[in-house]
């Protein structure tokens, strides 16, 4: 059983391979594990210590949907060169960056280089579609919408869709802004005077055609910051329910320490394959 593994934002994947050194403990032996670098050079991410030396990488220079192009491309690249891979776990923007494949390989009909995912404190996913949640930030832009102020003191009346759209960014990539200095986001007036082309367009399910329906583990921990939490249960909503499994463990935004809750995410993982078996 193969896996690639892809590590979080200003980490690498030494410092992934680390962290998961108990959890590999516990793997069967016939996993292979390929740990790799994302193609950005970049600073320290958050939450990673001071003690682990660089260099570090991101998968993405940003967010706009060229730049989550580019990401599936590179991440293309090496499911093809070094694969087959059975599987990937993916680490926060690795996480995203795997639902991110997946649907588009998914949306656009081209065959998956894998058969299911476990994600780990996923961040926001983000698509390379330009088009997606156009019609709303079109009327969001018209009216000067301040999507950065949580005050709701903006005084336009919003359809339900796009109030939708607001909260779903208020709760996530907002929130850790104004709360973590470090957190890797774009400045979010680009959502009102910004090229369109350079607007992240985040996923969730009212913005997409279909659900993904690989099957997929999604782990995270209940002590992580609120809007990481947000942003793991967003990642969950654009999967199929009948093919998602949820493993809560005692940690923060990392992966699981505890023997016990790394034995129940390496049950759902013995679960998606025989998923993709079946």
């Amino acid at each position: 059983m193969k896996i690639l593994c892809l590590h979080g934002v200003g980490s690498s994947g030494a410092i992934l391979e680390t962290q998961m050194a108990n959890f590999r403990r516990e793997l069967d032996p016939s996993y292979e594990l390929v740990f790799v670098d994302g193609p950005f050079e970049c600073e320290r991410g958050p939450g990673v210590p001071e003690y682990r030396t660089g260099p570090f990488f991101s998968h993405t220079k940003s967010y706009s949907p060229i730049d989550i192009a580019q990401a599936i491309g590179y991440l293309e690249d090496i499911l093809e060169d070094e694969g087959p891979f059975d599987g990937i776990f993916g680490f926060s923007q690795g996480a995203a960056l795997t639902l991110s494949y997946i649907y588009q390989q998914q949306a656009a009909a081209n065959p998956l280089r894998v058969k299911f995912a476990c994600l780990f404190s996923a961040a926001m996913p983000c698509s390379p579609d330009v088009g997606m949640g156009h019609t709303i930030i079109s009327k969001l832009r018209a009216l000067e919408y301040n999507i950065a102020d949580q005050t709701n003191c903006n005084g336009q009346d919003l359809t339900i869709a796009e109030q939708e759209f607001v909260n779903v960014l208020q709760q996530t990539v907002v929130d850790a802004a104004d709360k973590d200095p470090l957190f890797p986001w774009i400045d979010m007036d680009v959502y009102r005077y910004g090229e369109q082309d350079a607007i992240p367009r985040v996923m969730y399910p009212s913005l997409l055609a279909q659900k993904i329906q690989i099957p997929t583990i999604h782990v995270w921990g209940q002590n992580d910051f609120g809007y990481m939490i947000k942003m793991a249960e967003v990642a969950r909503s654009i999967c199929e329910e009948c093919m998602v499994k949820t493993v809560l463990h005692t940690g923060w935004h990392d992966i699981p320490k505890r023997q016990t809750e790394i034995k129940a995410v390496i049950r759902r993982i013995d679960w998606a394959v025989t998923q993709c078996r079946g």
